[in-house]
């Protein structure tokens, strides 16, 4: 007698790669979120310390505004002014 095993390759093939793929949204999501939370902490510094990092509190107003689906710290690293 002869017995055999069939499996559904396709489905098996593609699992780890929808996985992979939510895990990566996730992620995004998970450091925006992150990342706008930070930024807006840097609010409550007061002007001397925010200018000793080469912001104004309008800048990191402005990078609040923004887009939701952009992150506010690559507009502030933009922003930054050099220490002079």
């Amino acid at each position: 007698m002869t017995t055999t095993t069939h499996t559904n390759r396709t489905a098996d093939a593609t699992a780890p790669k929808q996985r992979h793929w939510i895990v990566d949204i996730l992620g995004a999501v998970s450091r925006l979120v992150r990342h706008r939370r930070e930024t807006a902490q840097l609010l409550e510094m007061d002007d001397h310390k925010l200018a000793d990092i080469g912001l104004s509190r309008s800048d990191v107003i402005h990078a609040l505004n923004g887009s939701l689906l952009h992150d506010p710290t690559r507009e502030l690293s933009r922003l930054a002014r050099p220490r002079n």
